[in-house]
């Protein structure tokens, strides 16, 4: 699948990483400085830093993957500005008229992702660092409640219960592995 990368501001951008979660959407970058890019989601024709403004868009190490066999998730996440990996999972559930966004900060990148019609959870694991003891912290998103999102402190994951179970840091060896 093509994706155009022009919009009304005009500069040249490199795909990072396409996905088709139920609509087409695109990892763009440009701008680089050092080891950094801008980083923007580019959706719907059009294109905005994945995180409001491009100064907090900034980031180094990104890893950007496509998940997911009954519901399609792109999942993205890197060292931006805050002190803690950055990133956001987007995915489409049925029956959702538009794309469904988490956002997470924690010191590792998440380990699982769990996607259902009702819900997307991104497991981190914490190794018993930052604000708990426990050892994931649980971001959940629940479908059509963009306000509701909220983070748990858990200690095992959860039930896979009705949930299709993504190991994203298998996935991202194998596509280490790919290189």
């Amino acid at each position: 699948m093509l994706f155009a990368l022009s919009t009304s501001t005009s500069f040249a951008a490199e795909l990072v990483k396409a996905c088709d979660v139920g609509t087409p959407v695109a990892i763009v970058r440009d701008s680089k400085i050092a080891d950094t890019h801008i980083y923007y989601l580019q959706q719907g024709g059009k294109r905005r830093p994945v995180f409001g403004d491009p100064d907090q868009s900034r980031g180094s190490d990104v890893v950007a993957q496509c998940v997911g066999k009954n519901i399609r998730a792109l999942v993205v996440s890197g060292e931006f500005t805050a002190n803690a990996l950055q990133g956001f999972v987007i995915a489409r559930p049925p029956g959702s008229s538009t794309p469904e966004r988490l956002d997470f900060a924690e010191k590792n990148r998440p380990q699982w992702l769990y996607l259902s019609k009702h819900e997307i959870i991104a497991v981190v694991p914490t190794l018993g660092y930052g604000e708990t003891s426990a050892k994931y912290a649980a971001y959940r998103h629940a479908i059509g409640q963009s306000n509701a999102d909220r983070v748990d402190a858990i200690d095992q994951p959860p039930s896979a219960g009705g949930f299709e179970v993504i190991d994203l840091k298998a996935q991202n060896r194998q596509l280490n592995a790919g290189k």
